[in-house]
């Protein structure tokens, strides 16, 4: 299992550099690719017209949506916040109950068995997200230069660059929705599989099956980790966007927040690898 692991880093990494050097040889930023050492952007304006279509579209149902993504940030903190606690429990007290804590890595923790569902499943997650905080960018009246697609070493995202002189400019509650509206539409996502899955019962085809149970597991995951009080993930942004209101001891408060959640999730990955080790999903 080791070797192969290691095997697969290495072919991972391997790809990735010549990739880099055929981008940097090739000038690929003539065609709007951004090449850096560990990842590269593809930025695009082509979806900027049908944000702006759906954002234009019952804008105030759109900021009540955004509203309820700031509440279930309180919700989904407590939640991930009693998860890593009650695991790390039985880690050091209760260890055979303990569950373990995987990084999903292509390749390595998502076997190659596995990696075409998940490859497929996160890009439609990824999608959702990304075209959520667009919508919430027009609604708020903060511009989007464009939407790119990210391809890093062993992973792959996608973003949406608001401006950068508007965003700063909105108010409190606009920042908060934005942020906070991703994360919402991937945990609804997640949520309707669940009822889906209860509907439907055993009647699904094999192949739209295990999309839909990929589909079910990154979106409810990403939903939560993303709103971890961790810069730069959402819901680090959203603390600081708040925090920033509050001169003083509003940078102290952050960074104990950060480094204390930062422990929390590396104690258990570090655990969860001494015990389990690397598990292929």
């Amino acid at each position: 299992m080791e070797s192969n692991v290691f095997v697969t880093l290495f072919v991972l990494v391997l790809a990735w550099v010549l990739f880099y050097l055929a981008a940097v040889s090739f000038k690929l930023e003539r065609f709007g690719v951004e090449v850096h050492p560990l990842y590269a952007l593809y930025k695009s304006t082509v979806l900027n017209d049908f944000l702006a279509r759906v954002g234009g579209w019952k804008p105030g149902l759109w900021r009540v949506v955004g509203n309820i993504g700031v509440a279930s940030f309180f919700g989904q903190v407590a939640f991930m916040s009693y998860i890593l606690f009650q695991n790390l429990y039985r880690f050091l007290y209760v260890p055979k109950a303990a569950s373990p804590v995987v990084p999903l890595i292509p390749g390595v923790t998502i076997s190659f068995q596995s990696l075409p569902w998940f490859l497929a499943a996160a890009g439609v997650v990824i999608l959702f997200h990304e075209l959520a905080h667009g919508v919430l960018c027009v609604v708020e009246g903060i511009p989007v230069r464009y939407a790119a697609v990210l391809l890093a070493v062993v992973t792959f995202g996608g973003a949406v660059e608001p401006d950068e002189e508007a965003m700063k400019a909105a108010g409190l509650m606009s920042k908060l929705r934005i942020f906070a509206s991703g994360s919402l539409v991937n945990l609804v996502t997640g949520l309707l599989l669940i009822v889906f899955f209860v509907v439907s019962g055993d009647g699904l085809p094999a192949a739209l099956d295990v999309f839909l149970h990929w589909l079910y597991f990154v979106s409810i995951n990403l939903a939560l980790v993303n709103m971890l009080p961790v810069y730069p993930l959402d819901g680090g942004q959203m603390l600081r966007t708040y925090l920033a209101t509050k001169p003083g001891w509003g940078s102290s408060l952050e960074r104990v927040m950060t480094f204390g959640f930062l422990g929390l999730m590396g104690s258990n990955l570090v655990l969860s690898l001494i015990r389990f080790g690397l598990i292929p999903l």
